[in-house]
């Protein structure tokens, strides 16, 4: 790599609210009959769903890609011979509200949903019925994300194209099954600083 300098850091701080049920799947534990087939990730701390840095960094670049984008993306996700990767997005967290409230209507320690599904196998015509776990509709979590501009680079101008994956997200979803409702989500930028 050649001399770089960090000369800009902006850190945006979000909230992403969950619009639709969303699953963004953790490991499966072993269940009983009846048991979840589709866990979320959770923080095994305090068993309350998280959305990984990294779902929301890959959704955001492959939606910048698919919207021809492919030069900036690299340079912004993966770095490049000047620099290494100007964007650090860190694990979502639920909101501390949210996490009330969930837990007013859902039950103290209940963070997540179970919806009952049914697949159909084609070639036999069988039902297979599962249980879906998701964060439901409502929930708001936190995060930030880190924006570093090195040498001449202007940061606001990754800035921008880090909104416009924002904007593109919200036309789209996150997690698994998005094609079936699933994952509808809307990122407000709470506070942006430049240091």
């Amino acid at each position: 790599m050649a001399d770089i300098r960090l000369t800009k850091t902006a850190v945006l701080e979000i909230e992403l609210h969950i619009l639709t049920g969303i699953h963004i799947g953790g490991s499966k534990e072993i269940y009983g009959i009846g048991g979840i087939d589709n866990p979320v990730i959770k923080n095994p701390l305090d068993n309350k769903p998280i959305i990984p840095g990294s779902s929301f960094k890959g959704k955001i670049r492959n939606l910048l890609e698919l919207n021809g984008q492919e030069e900036e993306v690299e340079k912004l996700f993966a770095g490049d011979d000047l620099a290494p990767s100007r964007v650090i997005f860190r694990d979502m967290k639920l909101s501390d509200d949210s996490s009330d409230k969930i837990q007013e209507i859902l039950g103290f320690g209940v963070f997540t949903e179970v919806k009952a599904e049914n697949t159909i196998d084609k070639r036999t015509g069988k039902a297979n019925p599962r249980l879906c776990e998701r964060v439901p509709s409502g929930a708001v979590f936190q995060s930030e994300v880190v924006v570093n501009a090195y040498n001449d680079e202007d940061v606001q101008e990754i800035v921008s194209l880090l909104k416009q994956g924002f904007q593109l997200l919200e036309l789209n979803y996150l997690g698994g099954s998005g094609t079936r409702g699933y994952g509808k989500v809307k990122v407000d930028v709470k506070n942006e600083r430049v240091i």
